[in-house]
């Protein structure tokens, strides 16, 4: 932990459940960002950092791996099975498939990389990952042909000359072409709320912007949530120390947006908590308590959605033409659209798209081709930002919804957000066009 200060990993460890915070842990990570949003660091710095720790490596995870590889060996035209990490290697062992890291995509050798524990034959990966990997390289090999050359990009991710590709080839007719590449249904790009504006063109809008610029609105949600919260403790005492279990809960229950995320409870007052309330919650963030205790519904839904129309009806007045200016870019990110155009297949290769590179696509999708329209509205998992897109010659062609929601729990820092995608054609094929090299 030697990249942070010692009394910023000491308040990081209190945040975590283990109480030992680890860099790989997407959760750990959260609290992470949570906390340097808190102590008002620079976005910048926080969105550096939070891509320097996630993305140096590449995605380490072995239903990845498996899948990304699987899907380059069958592109290739290697045979399974695959029922262990042994399978696996032979076809790095024999040139099947390389691994390249770096813009030059420079060969690496696996034994040095993170996921090199996922050749091992004690290294199981999973069924229906090995099913869906093999679909997706048959449809790969369907459309495109057998590649030549096949190039795993993993252990650097966008960074290899196949921009967001997860694996690049040579395939005839097409010339050397990454293909990026999704387990199940696959997804969009998920952008971070401060990165989620900067591609809307308002680089200064962050979540610190968010919680200073409608600090009332944050306030009076977080006050209409302990209401809830508290009304959910009084109705699950039970115990013979109510009272004294109600004066610790009064205690903490803070009403105000900042004091309410950093109160903490002691082991002695959460004993006596779980004690009046006949549970065992082993959190002693309050705010982490809460979220264990009440069981929200419908009617924190629509508090919640009320003060959010609050937040975003002032934003979008303030930046609404900002916005429709930005929604041409954003939609750029969406598609991870890079310096070269590349291949996008999911769902066992039944999503198979065309992704130009940003000088075709600016080409085809010319702010003055391009149509979009947007609406926020809430939703049973959050607050919803709907970016409708089409073309002037095509017509509506699908719409992408960015969630803001809570992923560890309401009211647990600042919302983060996730992406999926709602067509209206079969694919973004009529938008987006045709390969062209």
């Amino acid at each position: 932990m030697n990249f942070l200060p010692k009394r910023l990993v000491k308040e990081w460890s209190w945040r975590v459940d283990t109480g030992m915070p680890n860099h790989k842990n997407p959760l750990h990570l959260i609290e992470l960002k949570n906390l340097l949003i808190e102590k008002k660091f620079p976005y910048q710095f926080i969105d550096g950092l939070m891509g320097n720790l996630t993305e140096a490596k590449g995605d380490t995870s072995s239903t990845t791996f498996y899948h990304e590889v699987i899907t380059g060996i069958v592109v290739a035209g290697g045979k399974g099975p695959f029922n262990t990490g042994a399978d696996v290697k032979k076809h790095f062992d024999n040139g099947t498939i390389k691994a390249v890291k770096g813009s030059g995509a420079s060969p690496v050798n696996m034994k040095k990389l993170p996921q090199a524990r996922f050749l091992e034959k004690n290294s199981i990966p999973k069924k229906s990952i090995v099913s869906d990997a093999i679909k997706v390289g048959k449809s790969i090999i369907s459309k495109l042909g057998r590649g030549k050359n096949v190039l795993w990009t993993g252990p650097t991710n966008d960074a290899s000359r196949f921009g967001a590709g997860d694996i690049g080839a040579t395939f005839s007719g097409y010339g050397e072409v990454g293909v990026s590449l999704k387990a199940g249904k696959g997804q969009l790009k998920n952008l971070t709320v401060n990165t989620f504006f900067k591609a809307l063109g308002l680089p200064n809008v962050n979540s610190n912007y968010f919680l200073t610029t409608y600090k009332k609105h944050w306030d009076a949600m977080c006050s209409d949530w302990v209401v809830l919260v508290e009304k959910s403790f009084e109705s699950q005492l039970k115990g013979d120390n109510k009272d004294e279990a109600r004066s610790i809960f009064s205690k903490h229950a803070k009403k105000n947006w900042d004091e309410y995320q950093k109160e903490n409870l002691t082991k002695e007052e959460l004993e006596v908590l779980n004690k009046a309330l006949g549970k065992q919650i082993k959190k002693t963030k309050f705010r982490d308590f809460c979220r264990k205790l009440y069981e929200y519904g419908d009617e924190w839904n629509s508090v919640r959605d009320k003060h959010f129309d609050n937040i975003f009806s002032e934003f979008s007045d303030k930046y609404d033409h900002q916005i429709r200016v930005g929604l041409h870019d954003l939609f750029k990110r969406q598609l991870s659209v890079g310096d070269t155009s590349i291949f996008y297949a999911a769902k066992g290769g039944k999503t198979f798209w065309f992704i130009p590179s940003e000088t075709l696509y600016n080409k085809t999708m010319s702010p003055e081709q391009f149509i979009a329209d947007y609406e926020t509205k809430g939703s049973g998992s959050g607050y919803d930002f709907y970016l409708d897109v089409g073309t002037q010659s095509v017509g509506a062609v699908g719409t992408i919804k960015v969630i803001f929601r809570w992923k560890q729990g309401q009211m647990v820092g600042f919302p983060d957000t996730t992406s999926d995608y709602q067509l209206v054609t079969k694919d973004w094929s009529a938008i987006l066009g045709a390969f062209r090299k």
